[in-house]
């Protein structure tokens, strides 16, 4: 009777923890880059709409990030009355002319949006990487009774 299963147990074998910490390995990695590019996008979005809202309504003279790294500016002249002309971009390489408040309007709702994909992938995140730490427990424990000396008194000896 101790040979049999209890209702409702599965056994796993050692492969299959294996190959379960390999894939979950691999699927933290992936969420763990995802994550990094939608914390980068949602900062970009978030300077987006604060320079938008600091930007003097007056305009004036300045300059001009060219790149994302900020590593080139170039002289810029904003015009008087530019917060009616702002192109802001809706997806998909399209662009919609608007005002100031409406272009910080949709920055708004694309950040909000970034913002509960991060949570949704954090949570994935943490549930991937506790079932990985269980996994790697179990491992642990396996591989530590494995290399205790087995009992002297556990095999009969003929006589």
């Amino acid at each position: 009777m101790s040979g049999e299963q209890a209702e409702g147990e599965k056994t796993i074998t050692l492969e299959e923890l294996l190959a379960r910490a390999s894939e979950l390995r691999e699927y933290i990695t992936v969420l763990s880059n995802t994550i990094n590019n939608y914390v980068t996008q949602y900062r970009e979005l978030q300077l987006a709409s604060e320079t938008l809202k600091s930007l003097p309504e007056a305009g004036g003279e300045g300059f001009v990030v060219v790149d994302r790294l900020s590593s080139v500016l170039v002289p810029g002249i904003i015009r008087e009355g530019w917060t009616g002309s702002v192109l802001v971009n809706i997806g998909f390489g399209y662009y919609l002319k608007t005002s100031r408040d409406k272009a910080v309007e949709v920055i708004e709702k694309r950040i909000a949006s970034v913002n509960r994909l991060l949570d949704e992938l954090q949570k994935r995140y943490r549930a991937a990487l506790d079932e990985y730490s269980a996994i790697q427990g179990i491992l642990n424990q396996m591989y530590a009774e494995a290399q205790k000396p087995e009992d002297s008194g556990g095999q009969a000896t003929g006589g």
